[in-house]
C-alpha cells in the first residue's frame, strides 16, 4: 500500500495539481468533485466510470493524508478494530 500511495503521489505532484501549499480545502473540493463525478456515473448505471470515480475518491483521500503525513494504513486498522469492537456489543 505504502508504494501505490507514494507512486499516486509522486504523479500528482509532477502534474501541479498538488504542491506544497496545497490546502485542506483544496482536496476537500477535489473530493467533492470525483464524489460528484462518481454520482453522476452511478446515476447513468456506467459501471466503468463507477469504478474509475470510486478509485479517484481512494487516491484524493491518500494524497490528503500523504500531504499531512498521516499513517493512512494505520488509522484503518485502526478504525476496522474500532469497527469490529462495535460489533460485539
Amino acid at each position: 500500500m505504502k508504494n501505490l500511495i507514494e507512486e499516486n503521489y509522486k504523479s500528482i505532484v509532477a502534474r501541479g495539481l498538488i504542491t506544497p501549499s496545497t490546502t485542506r480545502s483544496e482536496f476537500i473540493y477535489k473530493l467533492f468533485e470525483e464524489v460528484d463525478e462518481f454520482e453522476k456515473a452511478n446515476y447513468l448505471n456506467d459501471w466503468g466510470n463507477i469504478e474509475e470515480e470510486l478509485a479517484d475518491i481512494i487516491l484524493v483521500c491518500l494524497n490528503f493524508a500523504k500531504h499531512y503525513k498521516i499513517d493512512i494504513e494505520k488509522e484503518l486498522n485502526n478504525k476496522i478494530k474500532k469497527n469490529f469492537k462495535r460489533s460485539l456489543k
